[in-house]
């Protein structure tokens, strides 16, 4: 029979997935189908999608690739699902990651040496730096399928955008939340600059350092009546981590809620809290005494270290007790050590009980007090440690591990540092930013009253500027005369204060030039020197991205808050906190209504994806190797929030069971329908009169309607892991279950020439258009490919999901009676694997201990257990030819005995499977009539030959079986014990 045209064409078992990917994104792009997507869709409902600008300074990690896929499957998701979906791309082209790598590219080590190359040499490198990559980058997420307005995005060094960020701060100023205070704050020596809290929480590592317990003696002037006089003073006993803050040390802080003793230890008198004086001394000690907060606080002792810092300060001032909340007993002595100048909670005591704030080292990290002036904090510490032990002051010193934190760009070790810095008063909108954030739904739900809740109750007002160069200069200037301070909002309100005619930059060194004279008193008036943190510049991106409130101010009030915004869980602190703080205090809202926050990504070998590790495979060859579809549904099924594993083994399996099993089926499907010269008639059904539907058709059908109700509900609450796991056991329902229990429908009805008079055609056509319009906006190219392939239409991606209803009762039974008839199989199949009876050989009859089934869910029961008869019984019959399993909840008994009957079926299975390896070998089409050529000179054999003739010419399509003869493919093989050859020829 000749093969008739369809409208499809048959695709090999085998695919390119690089190739075909290729293809479909030139097919995209020159049928501009995204951009039809959004035409069509014009007059929809607007869904407001914030996109998290990346850094284009390096190619895409998998992290950006998680993201990006999570991002494209939602936003194609809510195209299909009729929304309009803009999609709008930006950069991040600022802060503390572009100077990083531009000063190691200019060999350049401090903020001093950026100065001596000059600001405006060193920010145009920044502005060369910040592109380098945005083409490999834009390259690599459109590879990936991700769809998005890539030529008409937004960078953060745009002049409109940096004109918006100043209308934010502006905005700020107004309402009287910005301040200026003189505070210890998170500091990178390297980078010289203070941190935000939420970028400290993001460098946390472990690390070593050397922890000293020094010995401070008290003034026996400061001792109560009845110990003065005494040979020796007893001495605070105070402990650290950090040695080199001690020149440092003003006072000595005590919780009056602690008790505290003195300690007799080797000659000496130690005071430290009665708690700890095991885990210190590490024996029994005498305790000749017991402090009264009182006492303790008219104790004063002997300066650690006399310095310039210190003979400048108020010396009633220092060296003192003093009462802090703070201090407990779970590490160290009971008394703390303070440096006001190195500790947020020592500054802040400090403030209370007025003591001076010394600060012994500069902005870069180098002490400028005797007698280590111009030494690295890191080196004093070594050199503290041994002064002390030569003075006879250190008590001990030891070895402590903890988690500390790091810069979160250049890696170095944070310290805290006082200096004047500008704050955004996060504390006085805590209550309205805890209340909005009772609006938002969050993916995962634990992150809303957890990490995000409690981080904005603990949040410390945002230390928004920075003492850096590349970054929006902050809109404030101030007289060198008086204390007048201007915060302007706009490039006009400069030009109109400074006389300057055009502004096209906003970046220093060309804001710092731009002075006026002062209204109050005629002074100068001058730009601070300060940027603004690179997170203000995300944080401000609903509005910046737009240019508002200058232009499209209907388009960026439209989308706020946004409909939905993805990233890392990581952000949560950060991008989504900061989102959060400028959304409340400029429109008392939130800054988006969903948010799906996705968990951190490790290699296999347990550790964070690192390039120093070299841990992962390089993006590039990953997309091509397994294509962009496995690498999305690789990501996409993982546990939103929880910790993913990048395994190229897991993903293998994922190409392997998912992606490959159904394009398989879909390759199996269309090798059938060509070879039968089925089509459907309208797109929809086979032609002619509608064929009676078989038992496993209306199952399929209704497992599929399942799928489009479990994929939509969760795809609709933003579970996009759960919508994805779900694709993986229908489709192994659909291969492993339907088309391998229908295969010979397929075949049968092929080699009849009259396809549309069997359902198996209509329903799985109807399956796998189906499947591919509800798996597009997962796996984009593979649903493409489906539904183009067999409809005929432009793109799976112009098309509509509807609503899916959830199953009925009836339907639900049919799912359930299926579900029960293949425990039974397994049941079954694993009984004959226990006795070593293999699947080909019949068996006479299986009994089922529970509830019957219906006579054609029994059929199918015989044939995959390959039994003559299945029965149903209260109990399992007791006979000496039945096993039985009693491990399941469904039991199930076969008949092992084997007739010299079922004994020649067994065989003569044999030699149909092996004659259907011959017809593949072969390279025979599924419709050649063959002559099977079978030799032996074994009595068995020669009798089923002769009585299983028909069974075996009709399974092979053979006209004849011959003793003799040519062929084209043969093989000498033993079957049961005897020998056989067997041949195939055309």
């Amino acid at each position: 029979m000749t093969k008739a045209e369809t409208q499809f064409k048959e695709v090999a078992t085998r695919v390119d997935v690089d190739e075909l990917e290729l293809e479909i994104l030139d097919y995209w792009e020159q049928e501009k189908i995204f951009a039809k997507s959004l035409e069509q869709t014009k007059d929809k409902k607007l869904f407001t999608f914030y996109d998290g600008p990346p850094y284009a300074t390096g190619k895409p990690h998998y992290g950006h690739i998680l993201q990006s896929a999570i991002k494209d499957t939602v936003l194609r998701y809510k195209t299909m699902r009729g929304w309009h979906v803009p999609r709008r791309v930006g950069w991040d082209t600022h802060g503390l990651p572009v100077e990083v790598l531009v000063e190691k590219e200019l060999g350049l080590k401090t903020k001093k040496d950026i100065e001596k190359y000059g600001i405006e040499a060193f920010n145009k490198k920044c502005r060369e730096a910040v592109f380098r990559y945005i083409d490999e980058f834009t390259a690599t997420l459109q590879r990936l399928g991700r769809w998005a307005d890539y030529e008409h995005g937004y960078a953060t060094l745009d002049l409109d955008y940096m004109e918006s960020e100043w209308w934010v701060f502006k905005e700020l100023w107004d309402k009287k939340l910005v301040y200026k205070d003189f505070r210890s704050t998170p500091y990178c020596i390297r980078c010289a600059t203070p941190l935000s809290n939420f970028e400290t929480g993001m460098g946390y590592k472990e690390r070593t350092d050397q922890a000293v317990y020094v010995k401070l003696p008290v003034s026996p002037t400061s001792l109560p009546a009845e110990l003065r006089g005494a040979d020796q003073s007893p001495s605070l006993l105070i402990w650290t981590t950090t040695p080199w803050t001690l020149p440092g040390n003003v006072a000595v802080a005590m919780n009056p809620d602690i008790s505290y003793v003195s300690v007799g230890y080797e000659g000496e008198e130690l005071i430290v809290a009665q708690d700890l004086v095991e885990k210190i001394f590490g024996q029994e000690t005498p305790v000749p005494r017991q402090w009264s907060s009182k006492e303790l606080k008219e104790l004063r002792y002997e300066p650690l270290y006399e310095n310039e810092a210190r003979a400048a300060a108020d010396q009633k001032k220092v060296s003192r007790v003093v009462e802090a909340e703070f201090v407990n007993t779970e590490e160290g002595t009971g008394l703390v050590h303070i440096a006001p100048a190195f500790g947020s909670d020592d500054h802040e005591l400090a403030k209370q009980q007025g003591l001076p704030v010394l600060r012994t080292v500069d902005t870069n990290g180098a002490f400028t007090v005797d007698p280590w002036v111009g030494k690295n904090l890191w080196e004093v510490n070594t050199l503290v440690i041994q002064d002390l032990a030569d003075r006879g002051l250190l008590f001990k010193q030891e070895k402590y591990q903890h988690s500390y934190p790091h810069c979160w760009r250049c890696d170095e070790p944070l310290i805290y540092y006082a200096l004047d810095s500008w704050f955004v008063k996060v504390s006085e909108i805590k209550g309205r930013m805890l209340a909005q954030n009772e609006k938002i739904n969050w993916i995962p739900e634990h992150i809303k009253q957890g990490r995000f809740a409690k981080g904005i109750e603990s949040a410390p007002d945002w230390a928004v500027s920075r003492n850096r160069f590349w970054s929006v200069p902050m809109p404030i200037w101030e007289c060198q005369a008086c204390d007048e301070r201007v915060c302007v909002g706009s490039i006009e309100e400069v030009k109109k204060l400074s006389g300057q005619k055009e502004i096209t930059d906003l970046h220093r060194p060309y804001v710092d030039e731009l002075t006026w004279a002062c209204a109050s008193c005629q002074g100068t008036m001058k730009r601070i020197p300060e940027v603004l943190d690179v997170w203000f510049d995300s944080g401000s991106m609903p509005y910046a991205q737009w240019h508002y409130p200058f232009e499209n101010k209907k388009i960026a009030e439209a989308g706020m808050p946004a409909d939905l915004i993805v990233e890392s869980i990581e952000m949560t602190r950060a991008w989504f906190y900061t989102l959060h703080v400028l959304a409340v205090a400029l429109k008392d809202k939130p800054a988006f209504s969903n948010v799906i926050g996705s968990g951190i990504i490790f290699g296999d070998d347990g550790n964070k994806l690192s390039k120093k590790l070299k841990n992962y495979p390089e993006v590039e060859g990953t997309i091509a190797k397994y294509g962009a579809d496995t690498i999305r549904l690789f990501f996409l099924a993982s546990t939103l929030g929880e910790p993913y594993v990048f395994s190229e083994k897991e993903l293998r399996q994922v190409q392997r069971k998912v992606y490959m099993t159904l394009w398989n089926v879909y390759s199996f499907f269309t090798r059938y329908a060509t070879i039968a010269g089925w089509q459907p008639a309208d797109g929809k059904k086979a032609k002619g009169s509608k064929p009676k539907m078989h038992l496993l058709d209306s199952w399929i059908l209704v497992r599929l309607k399942q799928l489009e109700h479990e994929v939509i509900e969760n795809a609709d609450a933003y579970k996009i892991d759960v919508a994805t796991r779900a694709f993986t056991s229908f489709i192994d329902d659909l291969s492993n279950w339907y088309v391998r229990r229908s295969r010979e429908r397929f075949q049968v009805a092929s080699r009849s020439g009259q396809p549309e008079t069997d359902a198996a055609f209509s329903t799985m056509y109807e399956v796998l258009v189906r499947v591919a319009k509800l798996l597009a906006p997962f796996a984009p190219f593979i649903a493409e490919e489906i539904y183009r392939n067999l409809t005929g239409e432009q793109s799976v991606h112009l098309t509509t999901l509807a609503d899916a209803p959830a199953l009925s009762d009836e339907e639900q039974e049919q799912l359930r009676e299926m579900a029960a008839a293949r425990e039974i199989v397994s049941e079954a199949l694993a009984l004959r694997a226990k006795e070593g009876i293999k699947v080909r050989q019949p068996l006479a009859k299986l009994v089922v201990a529970g509830e019957a089934v219906s006579d054609e869910l029994a059929e199918i029961i015989c044939d995959e257990v390959n039994v003559k008869e299945v029965s149903f019984a209260k109990e399992l019959p007791v006979v000496d030819q039945v096993v039985s399993s009693e491990d399941s909840s469904i039991r199930v008994a076969l008949d092992t005995n084997i007739t010299e009957e079922l004994k020649e079926e067994g065989i003569a299975r044999d030699i149909i499977r092996q004659g259907q390896i011959l017809r593949r070998e072969a390279g025979y089409e599924l419709n050649d009539r063959i002559t099977l050529v079978a030799k032996t000179n074994d009595a068995t054999l020669e009798k089923v030959l002769e009585t299983q003739r028909i069974a075996i010419s009709d399974a092979l399509q053979a006209d004849e079986i011959v003793q003799d003869g040519s062929t084209d493919a043969s093989v000498d093989f033993e079957v049961a014990g005897h020998k056989l050859h067997l041949g195939v020829r055309k």
